[in-house]
């Protein structure tokens, strides 16, 4: 096995498939998708060359900003209800608790379910006639929290990111409880021998030794709240009035509504740049610090 992995035409055998394969569905379209936002164009009349005139345009469209705007309020609401919410959950489940595998899948559950059928369902939750939430408040006798959540603009994409913090927060939870597992427990038998309470532990061992993954749940998390289409498709549209259009689905309207195939593609690239500077931002905020010798 060494005398392979020191072979580089060996390595290079091994590699090749898997990258050809992730250039063809990844790095070409990519390329192409750039290329295209360069040109106006509907993919099927003569393209023109236009250069960074679809880029000057973009940040002149008052609905590209409120959806950029409201992309960045994804992001950070997201952060804030997955990377907490998910850390003590599973600290709690860490601590070898009855049913502990029975609420792992409970919360685990939510993030196999289709996107759209999450969407139509919540949809049915929220709906102001007669959804379940209204019908909560009117049981519970608290008629005056009843809401049309879905099209009032200052609520409709918080009840978006609640939905979006159901479905997901499992999943983080997750991968959060299987770096927390794969702490040696001998740490924490030594640390509870010299008298270190379960916070102390946490805030000591669990956290520190856990932040690498905590730093590629953060990038997963960003790159995801960028990404989100289906739940948003259902559910709202985009409306009322644009209040919950995100980038990716002003990028489906102008490509496949309107056909301004160069300008939706100006949109996806301004998508990728956000998701590679997610990526430095989260190694910024969780570089380690090299210990002082």
């Amino acid at each position: 096995m060494k005398k392979v992995l020191g072979d580089k035409k060996a390595i290079a055998i091994f590699v090749l498939p898997a990258f050809f394969i992730y250039a063809v569905f990844a790095l070409i379209p990519i390329g192409y998708n750039i290329y295209v936002s360069f040109l106006q164009t509907d993919l099927m009349s003569p393209s023109q060359f236009v250069g960074l005139k679809n880029y000057m345009n973009l940040f002149k469209d008052s609905t590209f900003k409120l959806a950029l705007k409201n992309n960045i309020l994804m992001v950070i609401g997201s952060l804030i209800a997955h990377l907490p919410v998910a850390l003590f959950l599973g600290n709690i489940l860490f601590q070898k608790i009855r049913g502990s595998h029975f609420f792992q899948t409970v919360f685990f559950l939510p993030s196999v379910i289709c996107g759209v059928a999450v969407g139509l369902t919540w949809t049915f939750v929220y709906n102001s006639e007669f959804g379940l939430l209204n019908k909560f408040f009117e049981i519970v006798g608290m008629e005056s929290l009843q809401h049309v959540w879905l099209s009032d603009k200052k609520l409709a994409l918080f009840c978006i990111i609640i939905v979006v913090m159901w479905q997901f927060v499992g999943y983080h939870m997750i991968i959060q409880l299987a770096a927390m597992r794969n702490i040696s427990g001998d740490i924490y038998e030594a640390a509870e021998i010299d008298g270190a309470s379960k916070w102390v532990q946490f805030k000591a061992i669990t956290f520190p030794m856990i932040k690498p993954i905590l730093k590629i749940d953060a990038v997963l998390i960003i790159t995801g709240s960028l990404k989100y289409y289906d739940l948003i498709a259902v559910m709202t549209g985009g409306g009322p009035n644009h209040a919950t259009e995100l980038m990716s689905t002003y990028m489906f309207y102008q490509g496949f509504r309107t056909l301004k195939y160069g300008y939706s593609a100006s949109i996806g690239v301004v998508l990728l740049l956000l998701c590679i500077c997610s990526v430095f931002l989260s190694n910024f905020v969780f570089k380690e610090r090299e210990a002082k010798q």
